[in-house]
């Protein structure tokens, strides 16, 4: 039988000492030590037992593999507190609620929401990349910033309140709060709205005079340029869902309070 054991003290002038599942053990040099590396105080070892408890093997352990045992079993026990973890949300929020709030983030920092064919190349950003685009009021600045372009500001800080807003509704119990889950679908349309709105700005507002034509075909170029991605339809679809079982609650609830507003209470005799 083998087990894993830890030296204590390295045979000098006397016996060594190895721990071994609580206990210790004393052991010399000789045939039950097979390595040619001396022992050393701190080595990590496997002790070979026979049946009468007496040790007769004892082998150095890589350091390499006790680091890939220690990863291991960090992995587990991150593991197991993970799924606590998820197991608590998913009890308290809901599955639905949790995997609609995730394809959100997925879509607003993960996936491509908007791309530009420019004369240099295909450049495309994030929604989180756009609301920098919104808060630095330049679309040629960040264009040409490229992935690295400004910070989204106010905007950003915006965006984690609408993520927090289908989960208001747990922690304040006026019917009311359902209805911030519909935040995540109202930042959207806002932001989307800012970034048309300057884009109109940038092609020079409304088409008129001597040059309308070449300023119509301009825009018009512009706006071909332009393609909605991946991000932006999968982050639309988890902020409708979203939009759609808060008012499908807060009209829950406001039916519930009116039931038992118009329900008469029983008269004593």
């Amino acid at each position: 039988m083998t087990k894993r054991g830890k030296i204590l003290q390295a045979p000098a002038t006397g016996p060594g000492m190895i721990w071994v599942d609580g206990q210790q053990y004393p052991f010399v040099l000789g045939p039950v030590w097979r390595s040619g590396v001396p022992p050393v105080a701190g080595m990590t070892v496997d002790v070979e037992f026979a049946e009468d408890g007496s040790m007769f093997g004892i082998s150095p352990v890589a350091s390499s593999q006790v680091a890939k045992e220690e990863a291991e079993a960090l992995m587990r026990v991150a593991k197991d507190k993970g799924g606590a973890v998820v197991g608590s949300a998913v009890a308290s929020f809901g599955l639905p609620l949790l995997s609609a709030t995730a394809l959100l983030i997925v879509g607003w920092f993960m996936l491509n929401a908007v791309s530009i064919d420019a004369l240099f190349g295909k450049l495309s950003f994030s929604f989180w990349q756009v609301l920098g685009f919104v808060n630095a009021g330049n679309a040629w600045d960040v264009v040409m910033a490229g992935r690295g372009g400004p910070g989204a500001g106010i905007y950003g800080f915006c965006a984690f309140l609408a993520i927090l807003g289908p989960f208001l509704r747990f922690f304040w119990k006026d019917r009311r709060a359902s209805l911030a889950g519909m935040l995540p679908l109202v930042f959207m349309l806002f932001v989307w709205l800012m970034v048309h709105s300057s884009l109109q700005s940038i092609t020079g507002g409304a088409v008129e005079g001597p040059f309308a034509d070449v300023q119509r075909q301009a825009r018009d170029e512009m706006m071909k340029a332009i393609s909605l991605g991946m991000g932006t339809y999968v982050s639309l679809a988890a902020s409708l869902w979203l939009a759609a079982m808060s008012a499908k609650n807060f009209l829950f609830l406001r039916a519930s309070e009116r039931s038992s507003a118009a329900t008469p209470e029983p008269v004593q005799s």
